[in-house]
């Protein structure tokens, strides 16, 4: 069963366990280094053998080096890129991250709805599926 969860909610320890809130907590300090591109940290929340894919958008990462390319593309984006956890949805082993992208261009900001699946095993993440919701830049676009 899906346990919900609010920003600061829970106790429990990140510490591999395999309950929902200690999932919950790896995902989300897994996506907290990796948004604010700390590679480390990044990383060692990581399964080596970790696979990133974004909902049919034509991109997989796989690994370690997977990992580092798409710190590399949010560092580039940095002061023009914020990105916001609004809730989490948890059971052991996975967790849904609603997330809001607010990019800050000179025309003004533009807020992206997003939801991640991250997968977590063995205290790690081992998967994330991305998907966004691309309405609001196919309006800027036209």
């Amino acid at each position: 069963m899906w346990q919900v969860f609010s920003d600061g909610e829970g106790s429990g320890d990140v510490d591999g366990g395999v309950d929902a809130e200690s999932t919950r907590r790896i995902a989300e300090a897994w996506m907290r280094a990796v948004t604010s591109c700390d590679v480390d940290a990044a990383l060692a929340l990581s399964s080596p053998s970790i696979v990133y894919t974004n909902g049919g958008h034509l991109r997989l990462y796989e690994g370690h080096d997977g990992l580092r390319d798409i710190i590399e593309d949010l560092a580039r984006l940095s002061g023009f890129l914020d990105v916001a956890v609004l809730s989490a949805v948890a059971e052991p082993g996975i967790v849904a991250l609603k997330r809001l992208e607010t990019y800050t261009l000179p025309e003004g900001g533009v807020e992206i709805p997003a939801l991640s699946f991250v997968e977590v095993e063995g205290g790690v993440v081992t998967r994330w599926e991305d998907y966004k919701d691309l309405r609001t830049l196919n309006t800027i676009s036209e």
